[in-house]
């Protein structure tokens, strides 16, 4: 799959508190697709764009866990193995399992 495709399907995942997809808005700030390992990379600008607050923290931390989950929603049966990773800190990023 090729960049352009991935950035396609994120589109269809919208920041909660903005409505805006997440592409034009700015949050993803790369797609990196590694053919030897078999791994695609996806940046996000997170630390970025939170200020360094301990409330606008708590209060960015579930925004930003649903747009992780969207996106490995929107991404898991189109790609293989995939990263998402804060552009700043390094940070990994994983959905947060729901109880049943």
């Amino acid at each position: 799959m090729r960049e352009e495709e991935i950035l396609e399907l994120l589109k269809k995942v919208k920041n909660p508190i903005t409505n805006m997809d997440i592409v034009s808005e700015g949050l993803v700030s790369k797609v990196e697709i590694d053919e030897e390992e078999n791994v695609v990379r996806i940046y996000v600008a997170f630390l970025r764009y939170t200020p360094a607050h301990p409330f606008a923290m708590a209060v960015n931390w579930a925004v930003q866990a649903r747009i992780i989950k969207d996106m490995a929603k929107v991404l898991e049966d189109k790609l293989g193995y995939f990263e998402i990773i804060d552009d700043t800190s390094l940070q990994r990023y994983y959905p947060i399992e729901e109880e049943v």
